[in-house]
């Protein structure tokens, strides 16, 4: 069996050789938004494909690129030449009595919309889809709304968000990148419009680990299929590589670090799906929060988190958030559910040397995090 694995590993890793060196040749490497950090940001992303499913958009196609979007999603009976698209659109304004709350993507047209809730690195607040479905049943009343949860693969929201209300799962990786697909060929005619789409397209399949080239992914399949038990055995195998990586290469840097400063360390496991390495940092005297790094599919939620599960009825109180807005300012996000403090980092690359990089930066950023909010009640 040994030797039928490095055969396998010989045989993939050539045509994935070949799959770069198309890449270099091609320039397909190059991505605008990948240069510009979209995929940090889940406002970005939502301006983005606002701005395509706009009838008004810059783009000048009008309304079809919507029509592609409510035919793919088989939405039934909705005006897409007269709608309206928003972002960021506050649920109070109509609806002064439910908790403040804005839907990434609104669109509204004749009494109906759609509503899309977009989520790639950050967590489920509490009632999140509830809110959204209340608002929406009085603003279009029942029968007159679609929600959907937007993801990079497809996931479900928490029970927490969703409390049991109607929606559904999509995907960056599949539906949108199929409806996309399907806008290339609609601008066709309009040469900026469709090379931009094609880019998007590029870095969400960058982003959803889907960017080799369709020819070598058929090749690979077919050596898998012909060294079927070989690959079962890798397969099997392949999630435990991260924890080795993490314990090899990550974990003996932070257990020095956090004894060396009296910290508490939490392993919580390694996971490429995950997006990286899930920990936990106890520092004396907290009592209510720690410091958490949090993998978010294709990146990292870093901050204060509340260790409790009573952190409603027991919050930090307005003055320590307050100061700790005052201290992190833009820098960070606060106060939203578990995590009073909180920003958003890359993910890390599976090498050695990108997950001691990793480490170093992690443990310079506890400790001027600590300097910082040193003394607040936490």
């Amino acid at each position: 069996m040994e030797d039928k694995i490095r055969n396998l590993l010989n045989q993939v890793d050539i045509v994935s050789r070949k799959n770069s060196e198309i890449l270099d040749a091609t320039g397909g490497r190059f991505n605008i938004f990948r240069i510009c950090g979209v995929n940090h940001y889940e406002n970005t992303h939502s301006a983005i494909i606002a701005e395509f499913l706009n009838p008004k958009g810059s783009h000048g196609l009008g309304a079809k690129l919507l029509e592609c979007f409510v035919n793919l999603l088989e939405i039934d009976d909705f005006d897409c030449s007269n709608a309206h698209v928003f972002t960021e659109y506050p649920t109070d304004y109509y609806v002064l009595d439910i908790e403040k709350g804005r839907i990434d993507i609104l669109v509204e047209s004749g009494g109906k919309s759609i509503i899309l809730e977009n989520k790639i690195y950050a967590e489920d607040q509490w009632e999140q889809l509830k809110r959204y479905d209340t608002f929406a049943k009085r603003k279009y009343s029942a029968g007159n709304y679609h929600v959907y949860y937007l993801t990079l693969e497809g996931n479900e929201a928490s029970c927490e968000s969703h409390c049991g209300i109607s929606y559904n799962s999509i995907s960056y990786k599949a539906e949108i990148i199929d409806w996309l697909e399907k806008c290339v060929e609609i601008a066709v005619r309009f040469p900026i419009v469709r090379e931009t789409i094609i880019q998007y397209i590029n870095h969400l399949k960058q982003l959803t680990n889907q960017d080799m080239d369709a020819r070598n992914q058929s090749e690979i399949v077919e050596i898998l299929m012909n060294n079927f038990e070989a690959a079962k055995t890798i397969r099997q195998n392949y999630e435990a590589i991260f924890d080795a990586m993490a314990e090899k290469y990550f974990f003996p840097e932070m257990e020095d670090f956090v004894s060396r400063e009296g910290f508490e360390l939490e392993k919580r496991g390694a996971s490429e799906a995950d997006g990286g390495i899930n920990f936990r940092v106890f520092v004396p005297g907290w009592k209510k929060c720690h410091i958490s790094y949090s993998p978010e599919g294709a990146g990292y939620l870093f901050g204060i988190q509340y260790t409790r599960d009573d952190w409603k009825e027991n919050p930090l109180s307005n003055e320590t958030l307050e100061t700790l807005r005052s201290i992190f300012g833009s820098h960070f996000k606060w106060n939203d559910g578990w995590w009073p403090l909180y920003t958003k980092l890359e993910k890390i690359e599976w090498e050695e040397d990108s997950i001691r990089l990793f480490a170093k930066n992690c443990k310079d950023q506890i400790s001027a995090l600590i300097k910082k909010i040193k003394g607040l009640d936490l």
